[in-house]
């Protein structure tokens, strides 16, 4: 496939990507890196044939013939490209048929699932924020969800000729959409680079200490990143968790952020949760004291009869129903720290209790029992502790 003659380059500094959203704003792209080819190959080295002649009395003309191999280096300059253009040359090109050139050649790296060719024409820039994750990300989405029936529209370009759009339809995976590309000549060489195409973005909050991969490639907390169209696989590190969808995350329109799924408990993480509130509701229901813990309030000191209560002589027993809503609890990852994870209410418990009145002994039963409260599980915490809310 031809590469571009073009030097890629990103917006100056201070130039938003147009395709990154409005709201928060997205860090600029870096200085033009624009790419010039050697005026021709390398030099060749030769040696001419040696010949020695060994002269003496009587002795045989020696005929030493050396051959040597002579290696021809060719040098591809700048980004390649479907001719031999050098970077003057291509300024001898109007700006329409270089922008035009440039998205071509773009659209057709994607096409052919190369990347490499792709971030070589688009570079994400020194003094961005955002990076590139490995080629082989990107080449994995790229043949998970191809990128076909690319249209590429007639460039519009500014009096100056020095920035312009070119609109482009095409499809990603099957999914057809559209998009602009800028192009703009930030250096004054009269040379034309593609601004941007590629978006960035971060992972979602919700996915903060689970070890976040894509395609198989680990993508570190609050690292900016571009995509590419494709199809991401989502993965975590974390046994305890996975994608609420076992569908690939899509990349289609640059204009628009992919639907991330949420984060959500693995039959692992599950067990543990219920496990984790197990073992808390059986150290509470275990309490003799009037206060037990796990949210109920404490018995009361005294009946509303006169009767009082006898301290350490409490009796709490789990009925069946409650039982069962710990054994089939869900639990559900809080948005902003997803190891954090709200289960559901575990409902009544039976209570108990020695009471006394005008020198009598007797047991009293607390009304209703008390009730458990809901439960949240640290499970970025080893010793997995358990709040109630």
């Amino acid at each position: 496939m031809p590469s571009s003659p073009y030097g890629a380059a990103p917006p100056p500094p201070g130039q938003q990507s147009p395709f990154a959203p409005s709201s928060p704003p997205q860090p600029p792209f870096g200085q033009p890196q624009a790419g010039e080819r050697p005026d021709g190959p390398a030099g060749k080295k030769r040696t001419g044939l040696i010949v020695g002649l060994i002269a003496g009395g009587g002795c045989l003309l020696v005929l030493l013939l050396v051959v040597v191999l002579v290696i021809v280096l060719a040098v591809r300059g700048g980004a390649g490209g479907g001719g031999e253009e050098t970077g003057s040359e291509v300024a001898q090109l109007t700006p329409e048929e270089q922008a035009t050139q440039l998205v071509t050649d773009y659209m057709a790296a994607l096409e052919a699932g190369d990347s490499a060719v792709a971030m070589e024409l688009m570079p994400a820039g020194e003094d961005s924020d955002a990076e590139y994750l490995p080629a082989e990300v990107y080449d994995a989405g790229l043949t998970a969800a191809p990128v076909t029936d690319v249209v590429i529209g007639d460039p519009l370009i500014d009096e100056s000729g020095i920035s312009g759009t070119v609109d482009v339809d095409y499809a990603v995976g099957g999914e057809s959409t559209s998009a602009e590309f800028r192009v703009a000549d930030y250096d004054s060489d009269d040379v034309l680079a593609l601004t941007s195409f590629s978006w960035y973005t971060e992972l979602p909050e919700m996915y903060a200490g689970l070890g976040t991969t894509l395609n198989g490639t680990e993508v570190a907390d609050g690292t900016v990143f571009h995509l590419l169209p494709g199809a991401y696989e989502l993965g975590y590190s974390n046994e305890n968790f996975l994608p609420a969808s076992t569908d690939p995350v899509l990349a289609v329109n640059p204009q628009e952020y992919p639907e991330w799924p949420d984060a959500a408990l693995s039959e692992d993480g599950l067990t543990t949760f219920r496990g984790a509130v197990q073992t808390a509701v059986d150290e509470c229901v275990a309490q003799k004291t009037l206060e037990a813990g796990c949210g109920m309030d404490a018995v009361p000191e005294s009946s509303s009869d006169g009767w009082t209560m006898v301290e350490d002589t409490v009796s709490r027993t789990l009925p069946e129903e409650s039982q069962r809503n710990i054994d089939t609890m869900e639990g559900t990852p809080e948005y902003d720290e997803p190891t954090y994870v709200r289960g559901e209410s575990v409902g009544t418990v039976d209570t108990t209790i020695e009471c006394t009145k005008d020198g009598q002994t007797g047991t009293c039963e607390l009304f209703f029992g008390g009730a458990i409260s809901v439960p949240s599980v640290d499970m970025a915490d080893p010793e997995l502790p358990v709040t109630w809310s």
